[in-house]
């Protein structure tokens, strides 16, 4: 680990290079390959920290597989030949002839020529190797204008699933209508998460004759398949079960990374920027020249681009990479078929530091290289694209500069790298600071679009007065799965003869979650949408899990010893917004606690002693509080409350007069995930409310394991039914 300077020698030219050994091979072969121009999948640098632990000078050696060889060449600590200022003639005090004089000056003039000749020399090369780096990446890109390939892309994912999630999660933010535009956002950010989850992430990668883990022994020469797929570079890994060989070709064709779905951010960004061209987006692929890449597409809601990064499913957070992983930004392009740009000022708020390691080209050379590889980029453009293309650079031209005035840290901590094993992410310096997490400073008071909860919640009380409820309730839960696995914009299905499905008591069912039934002329029975088929999308899977609840319930402990209380005698409070002390963006927030869905949660990073959640209900309206639920999360039991207040707030205003109430305190441990655990309020400590407080004392753990966590899944507040 440390700091080394070194002097590489190649094709007879010498070059100085900064490396931090703790920065990775792959840096350094970013560095080699900006002063050589060998790419990196060419280079080989075996034993590395022993090569460079001595200081030596060293020289890339072509071998006859075209791959370069580091090797030191036994000289230590070389001097860099620059030409100093020292090294200029200068006229001495007393000259003894005038043709003395001449010479002296013929000797300046001439070293300062070469002094310019050098700045010239070295100008000319860091063009030509930024010029080439970009155009390697922009023919990549290209290929996502193919249709073929974004066919192929369109055809592994359902874009109406896609669709039915953005629309259900612009639901719950209270949004339920929308335009086009905030749509199409919605969906992409519904494929960000897809791909976060069908895309695999390889650091070595598993054998596949036996399953155990592997360990990287090399680079190995391409085959005519992979060269095919773009695989100049094949890494080479050993089972360390069985001993076989594995080959993980690193494929940049987007085409043959939708068969293999893995590889690392290279393959990532790359397979997903081809996505968003398929369905239609303005995408850019965005390269980092310190190693990292992800796509930028066009919001026209926004009207700017924004930032998604694929690895991370994160998005419009330009400052990730600075803030929250400490990297050290030089240079960093967006190329897409219309032109590359450099787009460095969008991602960070310490452009003087940035420009001071933008030293591979002037920032004259840079532009001019940029305008260059874009104007060959749009000479086929119609007239019409080319003047939309030029009010678009004009107005993100001004969102740059204007970016890089703005305060220079985070409007709140941003994480470091999540993405790649733990030990390669300490090993490139992009874990971040301690305890960054991406909890918002500010929380906003958030929408619960909860009426269907409480709608089928008391839904669920008319089928437990059926003849059968256990056999009814089963039942229901099939059909509503059924109905669940069809398109959500005509879902519809007919049903047999059953006397069940024509109950009264199963209509008020269909009506929480929009369905609604017709008998045919042969007793048939006919299930269908009957309005919006977004509420329906919205309702479904809460009433198929809270029936599959009740069901194990019923089955558990029969219907005599299932306490029904929350399904006959009280209400389940909805309508209302939240506000939290702190929640992680951008899922696990306020409102996920009133969502009625258990695999969902509100997390709190900094929760675990005081973290709170408010319930405030519409405006002009009160409560009071019979009896709340609470649901254990999904995983980390150290992060379930243990400790709580529940307490009441007369007035919603901000007015600090006003004082909270204790309602209810309650010390619980929950010993299962999804374990939803029920609790009745004092009669003597009841009264109106227009805003409930959960606010936890403790979490399970807060000492041992230093958590500071809080998470709970669901929050259910309950009044008496005849409110």
């Amino acid at each position: 680990m440390g700091f080394h300077k070194l002097l590489v020698v190649h094709d007879g030219q010498s070059h100085t290079v900064d490396y931090e050994s703790d920065e990775g091979e792959d840096i350094l072969k970013v560095q080699l390959f900006s002063v050589t121009n060998v790419l990196p999948e060419n280079q080989n640098l075996p034993n590395l920290t022993e090569l460079v632990s001595g200081l030596q000078s060293l020289t890339l050696v072509e071998g006859q597989d075209g791959i370069f060889t580091l090797k030191s060449l036994g000289e230590k600590r070389v001097p860099v030949p620059v030409v100093q200022p020292s090294s200029i003639v200068t006229i001495p005090l007393s000259v003894q002839s005038d043709e003395d004089l001449a010479r002296a000056l013929q000797a300046e003039e001439d070293a300062l020529f070469a002094q310019r000749q050098q700045r010239v020399d070295q100008s000319s090369r860091g063009r030509a190797t930024l010029e080439a780096k970009l155009q390697s990446y922009y023919e990549q890109v290209m290929q996502y204008e193919d249709l073929a390939r974004q066919n192929a892309a369109r055809s592994s994912v359902s874009i109406d699933e896609l669709e039915e999630k953005a629309l259900v999660a612009l639901a719950k933010e209270g949004k339920s209508i929308v335009s086009d535009s905030e749509k199409d956002i919605a969906i992409l950010v519904q494929l960000l998460l897809w791909f976060k989850k069908s895309f695999k992430w390889v650091n070595q990668p598993d054998c596949t004759d036996c399953g155990s883990k592997s360990f990287m022994i090399g680079r190995g020469n391409s085959t005519a398949e992979e060269l095919r797929y773009g695989a100049s570079r094949v890494e080479l890994f050993r089972c360390s079960g069985c001993q076989r060989e594995i080959r993980f070709p690193r494929y940049s064709d987007a085409m043959k990374l939708l068969e293999t779905r893995s590889g690392r951010c290279g393959e990532w960004a790359n397979c997903f920027t081809l996505y968003c061209r398929a369905f239609g987006y303005q995408a850019r692929l965005v390269l980092d020249f310190t190693d990292h890449v992800w796509t930028e597409c066009f919001s026209t809601v926004h009207n700017r681009w924004m930032h998604f990064d694929p690895c991370e499913a994160a998005f419009d957070k330009p400052l990730l990479y600075e803030s929250g992983w400490n990297k050290k930004l030089n240079y960093v392009f967006a190329l897409a078929n219309d032109g590359v740009y450099d787009v460095t000022k969008r991602y960070t708020r310490k452009w003087s530091e940035v420009l001071s390691r933008r030293t591979e080209a002037t920032e004259a050379v840079v532009q001019d290289v940029v305008s260059a590889l874009t104007a060959r980029a749009r000479i086929s453009k119609p007239t019409h694209e080319l003047r939309t293309l030029q009010i678009r650079d004009s107005q993100e031209k001004e969102e740059l500069q204007a970016s890089v005035m703005e305060i220079s840290s985070s409007p709140s901590p941003l994480p470091g790298r999540q993405s790649g094993s733990q030990q390669w992410r300490m090993l490139r310096g992009e874990v971040g600071s301690a305890g960054n997490v991406s909890t918002s400073l500010s929380v906003p008071v958030r929408t619960c679009a909860d009426e269907h909860v409480r709608d089928i919640l008391m839904a669920l009380g008319d089928l437990l007065r059926s003849t059968d409820p256990t056999k009814v309730i089963s039942l229901w839960r099939r059909v509503l799965l059924k109905l669940q696995s069809q398109p959500y914009k005509m879902r519809r299905e007919l049903f047999g003869k059953h006397a069940w499905l024509k109950d009264e008591c199963s209509l008020p069912l269909l009506q929480a979650v929009g369905l609604k039934r017709e008998i045919q002329d042969d007793d048939r029975v006919l299930l269908l949408l009957e309005g919006n088929p977004v509420k329906t999308a919205l309702a479904l899977p809460v009433a198929i899990e809270q029936l599959e609840n009740l069901s194990q319930e019923l089955e558990k402990k029969g219907v005599v010893n299932v306490d029904l209380t929350v399904f006959s005698k009280w209400r389940r409070l909805s309508g209302g917004n939240a506000c939290a002390s702190g929640e992680e963006l951008p899922f696990e927030v306020a409102s996920a606690a009133f969502d009625g869905l258990r695999g969902t949660k509100w997390l709190d990073p900094k929760g675990a002693t005081g973290g709170w959640i408010e319930y405030r209900l519409p405006a002009g309206t009160s409560a009071t509080l019979v009896g709340y639920q609470v649901t254990s999360a999904n995983d980390c039991p150290e992060r379930d409350p243990m400790a709580w207040v529940v307490e009441g707030l007369a007035d919603g205003s901000d007015n600090v007069a006003q004082i909270w109430k204790l309602l209810d305190s309650q010390g619980e441990q929950f010993n299962d995930r999804y374990l939803k655990k029920r609790y009745v309020v004092d009669p003597e400590k009841m009264f109106p409310c227009s805003v409930f407080r959960f606010r936890c004392l403790s979490a399970r753990e807060t000492s041992s394991s230093q958590n500071t966590i809080l998470q709970v899944a669901n929050i259910d507040f309950f009044s008496s039914e005849s409110q």
